[in-house]
């Protein structure tokens, strides 16, 4: 008897567990995110280019501090950034940073 009640407790428990978690999920064969060309023209427009950007503009760029905007430009003096690849190799700042910026800079 208690080996039924406790199976027909987890059972319980599994059915609205999933029932959560369906809840929660998006459906993978819908389009969650859809972006409009307004969306992307105004992405495109957003872009700043490492070479040429001010200190505030780069300030501007998404978990970029001030001591990663005068990093980025103490080393594009010495040398210009040609494209992604070469700024992600130089590791002028830290990866996390690399990774939310990548989509809004230019070169």
């Amino acid at each position: 008897m208690l080996v039924k009640t406790i199976c027909a407790g987890v059972a319980v428990c599994g059915v609205i567990g999933a029932a959560a978690i369906a809840q929660i999920t998006p459906s993978m064969t819908s389009s969650t995110h859809q972006v409009s060309s307004k969306q992307e023209v105004l992405r495109s427009v957003e872009k700043v280019n490492i070479n040429t950007a001010t200190v505030a503009e780069l300030r501007k760029l998404p978990r970029l501090n001030a001591r990663g905007a005068a990093a980025i430009i103490e080393a594009r003096s010495k040398s210009k950034f040609v494209d992604w690849n070469d700024f992600n190799t130089r590791r002028v700042v830290p990866f996390f940073v690399r990774d939310v910026i990548k989509d809004r800079v230019t070169f």
